[in-house]
């Protein structure tokens, strides 16, 4: 897994200089894939398959936080996965490279060709894979619509995927989604998220040691058995939205 910095591609751009890595031309999906549920996995899918065909490199460029704890903070209960989990996933799933942004104004405020551009010059994009209702650049006014007629305009293939939609009980059906899967979390429908994950619901605690906070979200307070990565059975407590005393073990499986 190769992993690149936003500032990294700005100084190639710069520069007016190329990055090797991209040379043979690129595959990118675009977003903050918290959790890296079913709807996820289906679009990383059809990107994997579409470079396979192109003979392209697939690539994500994705954010160092979720983009709603940045930009809703005040009401945002926590991410399903850190950074470390999620740079795992991707590569799990055929995902070659990372390009890693540090969210702020001045990534806010570019213009989505200019955006589009950057990643077409300096990372060799010859193909986007996105979700049908994707948007991009300043207060997210480039469109599909408009996106496509910037592809066909640069010679770039798209992918739009449709949204997955679960059903649970009853006839109606739920988008899947990262803040979707968040509120089974807060209400300790654990068998529910891993569906939708495709996975248990993990805690990372080796990232919580290492930054001293925990950034991802918890279940209700109470006491929970949990599993090691090694299997083992773990003893959790959860009180005041924070772990009362932290296990020896790196990560935990709800």
């Amino acid at each position: 897994m190769q992993i690149f910095k936003w500032n990294e591609i700005l100084e190639a751009l710069e520069k007016g200089s190329q990055i090797p890595y991209f040379a043979p031309g690129t595959g990118i999906s675009v977003g903050s894939f918290d959790g890296l549920h079913q709807g996820h996995r289906k679009l990383l899918s059809s990107l994997v398959q579409g470079c396979k065909e192109n003979q392209l490199i697939p690539g994500v460029l994705t954010f160092s936080r979720p983009l709603p704890s940045i930009k809703h903070s005040g009401d945002y209960m926590g991410d399903l996965s850190t950074l470390a989990q999620r740079v795992e996933l991707f590569a799990s799933l055929g995902i070659d490279f990372v390009i890693l942004v540090d969210f702020d104004d001045s990534f806010a405020s570019m213009m989505g060709s200019d955006f589009l551009k950057i990643l077409a010059n300096v990372c060799n994009m010859n193909l986007l894979a996105e979700g049908i209702d994707f948007r991009c650049g300043y207060k997210g006014a480039t469109d599909t619509q408009a996106i496509r007629y910037w592809a066909n305009e640069n010679n770039v293939d798209c992918i739009f995927v449709d949204p997955v939609y679960y059903k649970e009980g009853t006839e109606e059906e739920e988008r899947i989604s990262s803040s979707y899967i968040r509120s089974m979390i807060q209400k300790g429908f654990f068998t529910t998220a891993s569906e939708l994950l495709e996975r248990p619901y993990q805690l990372d605690l080796y990232s919580f040691r290492q930054s001293g906070y925990i950034t991802q979200i918890l279940p209700p307070d109470g006491i929970y058995r949990t599993l090691s990565e090694k299997g083992e059975s773990v003893r959790l407590e959860i009180i005041n939205r924070g772990i009362k005393s932290l296990p020896e073990c790196n990560r935990l499986n709800f």
